[in-house]
Formats: structure tokens, C-alpha cells, sequence
């Protein structure tokens, strides 16, 4: 078999192939050190807060007093497997701070701060802004 008819035998077929092959190669090379396994594959566990109370956070000098609505929050956390089960639900602090809250919304952003320690990452946390009402100045 000639040279011309290796390349030309079923030519459609064979640009097919590299193709395919080149999208493959893009898709799984790991680009600036990611690794290769994506993150939803990846050995791990997750832990779900149901009702995590939330806490407001004032100045000692602000005696004014609030009403948070929702007053709780479900949180979805990520790791390591072991870390997780031995993680104490104390160490995870959902907070609201009066400072954010502005004239013209009464809604804030909740912060959720999880343990440096044991590479715990939050995943979620339902709802994510909470309504915050004066009640008395």
C-alpha cells in the first residue's frame, strides 16, 4: 500500500480521531497544577449543619436591639473524611454584622467561619443573606 492511500484511507475517520483526541488531551491536562481528578470525584466527605444558629454581631457601644430572619441556617461543609466526624460543631460560627446593613436594605450577608485546621472547605449555606429588623433603638 502506497504512502498517499495510508494518509488518505478513510481520511474523515482519521481527522475524527485527532480530533477527538485533542479535545480528550485539553480536557484532562491539568492546567496551572490542578489535578487531573475533578473536585466531584475526589475522595471526600461531607458533613450538613441542619439549623445552625446564627449569631449577631454589634459594637459593645450599639444598645439597639435586632431580630434576624431567618434566626438559623443549613450549612454543607467538605473534607476530609475523618476530620469531618471529629469536627465539633462549636467551632462552626455563622455570623451577621450589623455593620454591613445599610439604609437602603435590611438584608445581610452571612458569614460562615469554619476551624484553618483539617482543610474543611464550606460547600453551601442556605439561605445566604438573612433580614435584619430594629426593634428598638
Amino acid at each position: 500500500m502506497p504512502f498517499r492511500d495510508l494518509i488518505l484511507n478513510n481520511f474523515w475517520w482519521k481527522i475524527t480521531a485527532l480530533a477527538l483526541a485533542i479535545i480528550v488531551r485539553l480536557a484532562l491536562h491539568p492546567q496551572d497544577g490542578q489535578p487531573l481528578i475533578p473536585s466531584s470525584m475526589r475522595l471526600s466527605d461531607a458533613r450538613y449543619l441542619v439549623q445552625h444558629p446564627i449569631i449577631l454581631q454589634k459594637p459593645a457601644t450599639d444598645l439597639r436591639e435586632f431580630k434576624v430572619t431567618p434566626d438559623t441556617v443549613d450549612i454543607t461543609l467538605s473534607g476530609d473524611a475523618k476530620v469531618l466526624k471529629n469536627l465539633d460543631i462549636s467551632e462552626i460560627r455563622a455570623t451577621v454584622d450589623i455593620r454591613d446593613l445599610t439604609p437602603e436594605t435590611n438584608t445581610v450577608r452571612i458569614h460562615v467561619f469554619v476551624p484553618p485546621e483539617g482543610a474543611i472547605k464550606l460547600e453551601r449555606m442556605t439561605p445566604e443573606r438573612v433580614q435584619v429588623e430594629l426593634l428598638k433603638q
